[in-house]
């Protein structure tokens, strides 16, 4: 496979799509290495789990891409086993959406706020359109993935009102709920997600404002916050401020950690979860978690 290396380096360089996406370019990469006409199999074996490894390690903030790497290769046999696996995988991360709309439903009504670009809650907002009928959408700087959204909505019969984030505040109390995505759960039930995550998550709740989490429990992870800033994934200040003066430090994390206490709900594709389910899973994680 010639393009190998540019196909790990757009799941680590990716800065306009969310996890959802990535998971699924991660599990079709190591399906088709595993199945890579005209190359022995202990090669394939040998080139999936070294991909796997550094897909697995290429974005911090985004427990879903290990999860999946872990998952598939975690399968004992060749090749031919794994690749099941990946399809296997495959079929039931596409399914979620589905099921997480049909617990979603009940919480989706009126007006709702939404902040970042998720995969998982565009499509989950897409099939739930009818259920609710205006959609306030913060711009999600610095790349305005909040455009995007309303891009990708703009076929549907809703009202689409894009604000800066720095209006979150003034149209709360509009709303009925705010729904966001996750690249990561964390074992103590808070999450990592866009930058100004958290600050929407505690003003929601200053305003009695329910907040929930849309995600798949692939995006779990076995470890708590640690306080480490490296997960949040800094990244170039010009994004920010292309010509800011030399003497200007320009901050630029693309995530942030909302906090358990803050979050009305996480709602998966097993149903809502609380802190407490959240935790159990993590502990079998943690459980079966080996080397990659």
């Amino acid at each position: 496979m010639k393009d190998l290396r540019e196909r790990i380096a757009s799941v680590r360089d990716d800065r306009e799509h969310g996890s959802r996406w990535l998971v699924r370019q991660t599990i079709q990469l190591l399906y088709e290495l595993v199945t890579e006409d005209g190359v022995a199999p202990e090669e394939r074996l040998q080139r999936a789990r070294q991909a796997g490894r550094e897909l697995a390690q290429a974005r911090p903030a985004m427990a879903a891409l290990a999860g999946a790497v872990r998952r598939i290769l975690a399968t004992s046999g060749g090749p031919d086993k794994i690749a099941r696996t990946a399809s296997q995988l495959l079929q039931e991360y596409d399914q979620a959406i589905a099921h997480i709309s049909e617990f979603a439903r009940p919480h989706l009504r009126d007006t709702l706020m939404t902040h970042s670009l998720s995969g998982t809650v565009l499509e989950v907002l897409k099939t739930c359109a009818r259920s609710f009928e205006q959609l306030i959408i913060l711009e999600g700087r610095p790349l305005y993935e909040g455009r995007t959204v309303a891009r990708s909505l703009a076929d549907q019969s809703l009202k689409l009102t894009v604000i800066t984030d720095a209006q979150a505040d003034i149209f709360l109390p509009m709303c009925r709920a705010v729904v966001v995505g996750a690249d990561s759960i964390l074992a103590d039930g808070g999450v990592l997600n866009k930058a100004g995550t958290a600050l929407l998550a505690r003003a929601a709740r200053s305003h009695g404002v329910p907040f929930y989490v849309l995600s798949e429990t692939l995006k779990i992870s076995p470890r708590p916050w640690s306080g480490d800033l490296a997960l949040l994934e800094e990244h170039p200040g010009q994004e920010v401020w292309r010509d800011a003066p030399p003497h200007v430090a320009v901050r630029n994390f693309y995530f942030d950690h909302t906090p358990a206490e803050f979050i009305s709900g996480i709602i998966t594709e097993q149903g809502p979860l609380d802190a407490a389910a959240i935790r159990r899973q993590a502990e079998q994680l943690r459980e079966v978690a080996g080397p990659i």
